[in-house]
């Protein structure tokens, strides 16, 4: 199964029966994660349900989300993959538990039967949010993977509880309030996203990723919510008396061991590639395991610098895949209208709509297709990192005090020159050197960076009862973790920690609208612990970011990849709104009408506009984020 809802009526309300068409309801618009069919169970005020994903894996079970153990049952709602379940059923076989059915749901309920929760999340290798309410103790347990690859939202006012995989299952119940967080409106601008427990809307929140949260019935409905208590988190602890040749060894070891184990028997598995190292790094290791004839599937834009489509052929010449490729000239205000009702949140990260435009190119192929994300994250192949540690040597030199005497002054005064050469943009490292290394990194990883925000955001954001975005503490906190002296272990603590999790909303949201499953084996939690082993300067070195992985793999690979600099994959936003999106923007965005001017200062808007359009500028990616708002908002307000 791959959507699970479910509600719960509370305090005055806790009488009232959960109608099974609300259910119903509730699970219709969320069918493109499980087409097949659905399941409920109802119980007075409680409705559970989930879709399911096929159409004969539950042919065998007398109910595909219940299970009894002795007097106690248990109702399962799993959304996902539990890649070592063969290995969890051999533990469990050997304990004398007799399966009924293949299904990852039916081992979940064993594994809550046989350990409890606590004992049984860190034995599970997958990706996966569920639900599970256990009758003995009325109580709902809420979990998500290490990571959060797998959604899950809950909303609650007075009258009642309400959960689903994606926030448009929620506002499918009637009554809902869309009471929008202005918190979240700032999170929107320095994260291209809402992250963390937070959502678009007031009255909803998501499960954070590597936690379980309980939540307690009684007669009056929700009584006690205790948690999250987090039973995963990234803990690196570098190693440093290995040699270049055992941790070449140990790199590709682990990857073959996750490939095989996600792969497991499922026939015609196929990769994205994007001729970028970490996806072509999969592409060799399925070659490896003798995956013959490989579906992979590549874009590309006519716009030469987001185009790679190059590469990836090289990669697919060198393991023989079998290619399918596109060179897209999508119709951009179409395509930014399918982005919106797929990302039920504010969602404007530029690599979002080619992730969409791939999985539909798989989705016509294969149901299943291995990808390089989390490589960047584990491995340090972030071009900000490289040059971030530049910078930190330069702050190494000087007292802290000196620094925002000297710096910070001269960064209020320096123009921002994003249309000039990067030789000239000093603006960004002259307030980078006045801050300590965490809180650099955390303005670099900012979308929209404070001084401009400060003028994009409208006065309501300027009062005593707004409260700020707290992004940027996430950021340096995380940062601050591990050992002061080690800047870039600091970097990808923060990378993992607070920008991963977001990062893989697109992956979920782009494969599931396209009935596509994605297996990412840099997100094993084996490879993230491998990772946190390698010492720092194996990943960084000479100016090359992924050193060490480079150098594991690159005997395999042609010579024109070696040492090819990173390439985003991402949109030509700039282009877009000074052409086929220019005169929307300026209608809707700008226009009497516009929904977002009671959250962004217009004249602010209008003015980046100008100077974008006029070539003065380089603001496409905030344009783009402003108008993705203001479509939004005419979709889900």
């Amino acid at each position: 199964m791959s959507a699970i809802f479910g509600v719960v009526y509370c305090n005055e309300n806790a009488s009232r029966p959960v109608e099974p068409a609300t259910l119903r309801e509730m699970g219709a618009v969320l069918t493109h994660r499980g087409k097949n069919g659905d399941a409920h169970f109802v119980k007075g005020n409680l409705g559970l349900g989930a879709c399911l994903w096929a159409e004969t894996l539950f042919e065998h079970a007398e109910s595909p989300i219940e299970y009894h153990f002795g007097e106690k049952t248990l109702i399962v709602l799993l959304d996902g993959e539990i890649y070592n379940s063969d290995e969890l059923r051999e533990e469990l076989e050997d304990r004398e538990v007799d399966f009924q059915t293949e299904e990852d749901t039916e081992l979940f309920a064993y594994l809550y039967a046989e350990y409890g929760l606590e004992r049984m999340l860190p034995k599970i290798r997958g990706k996966f949010a569920a639900v599970v309410w256990d009758s003995v103790e009325n109580v709902l347990f809420f979990v998500r993977d290490h990571l959060g690859q797998k959604p899950l939202y809950y909303y609650q006012d007075d009258e009642k509880f309400l959960f689903a995989s994606e926030i448009k299952g929620i506002l499918a119940h009637p009554g809902v309030k869309r009471e929008i967080n202005p918190t979240a409106i700032e999170d929107y601008f320095i994260m291209n996203c809402v992250p963390g427990e937070r959502s678009i809307y007031r009255h909803v929140k998501k499960v954070q990723h590597g936690s379980w949260m309980k939540f307690q019935l009684g007669s009056r409905g929700i009584e006690n919510v205790l948690g999250p208590f987090r039973y995963w988190k990234f803990s690196p602890q570098p190693d440093e008396s290995l040699e270049v040749e055992e941790w070449e060894d140990r790199i590709q070891d682990q990857l073959v061991e996750t490939v095989t184990m996600m792969k497991g028997e499922l026939p015609g598995t196929g990769a994205f590639l994007s001729g970028g190292l970490d996806s072509s790094i999969v592409v060799a290791v399925q070659s490896r395991l003798g995956c013959e004839s490989i579906p992979t599937f590549s874009i590309g834009f006519k716009e030469s610098a987001f185009n790679e489509l190059q590469y990836a052929e090289l990669i697919s010449d060198r393991f023989g895949t079998d290619m399918f490729q596109e060179i897209v000239e999508p119709d951009a205000v179409e395509e930014l209208q399918n982005l919106v009702e797929c990302y039920d949140e504010p969602y404007s990260d530029p690599s979002a709509l080619p992730m969409l435009l791939v999985s539909r190119l798989a989705a016509h192929h294969v149901s299943v297709v291995f990808s390089g994300d989390g490589g960047d994250e584990c491995f340090a192949g972030y071009a900000r990192q490289i040059h971030d540690l530049k910078e930190d040597c330069i702050r190494a030199l000087i007292p802290g005090f000196l620094r925002r005497l000297i710096f910070a002054p001269a960064a209020a005064i320096y123009p921002k020159l994003d249309f000039m050469p990067r030789i000239f943009r000093w603006k960004t490292a002259l307030t980078n050197l006045s801050l300590s290394a965490a809180e650099a990194y955390a303005n670099s990883v900012s979308f929209c960076r404070l001084p401009l925000r400060k003028k994009l955001l409208a006065p309501l954001f300027r009062t005593q009862d707004f409260i700020p975005s707290d992004v940027g503490k996430q950021y340096v906190a995380a940062f601050n973790e591990v050992d002061p002296h080690d800047t870039l272990l600091g970097m990808q603590m923060a990378e993992i920690s607070v920008g991963l999790p977001e990062a893989l909303v697109k992956v979920d949201r782009a494969s599931m609208n396209c009935g596509l499953e994605v297996r990412s084996p840099f997100l094993d939690t084996k490879v993230l612990e491998l990772a946190g082993q390698i010492p720092s300067d194996l990943k960084i070195r000479d100016g090359l970011g992924k050193w060490i992985l480079r150098k594991s793999f690159e005997p395999q690979f042609p010579m024109k990849l070696k040492s090819r600099p990173k390439q985003g994959f991402e949109l030509p936003t700039d282009a877009w709104l000074r052409g086929p999106l220019k005169e929307v923007f300026r209608d809707e965005v700008l226009g009497p009408n516009s929904t977002i001017s009671q959250w962004v200062d217009i004249n602010t808007a209008r003015k980046l506009f100008q100077e974008h359009t006029q070539g003065i500028g380089s603001y496409g990616g905030i344009l783009w984020s402003l108008m993705f708002l203001e479509k939004w908002m005419q979709r889900w307000m």
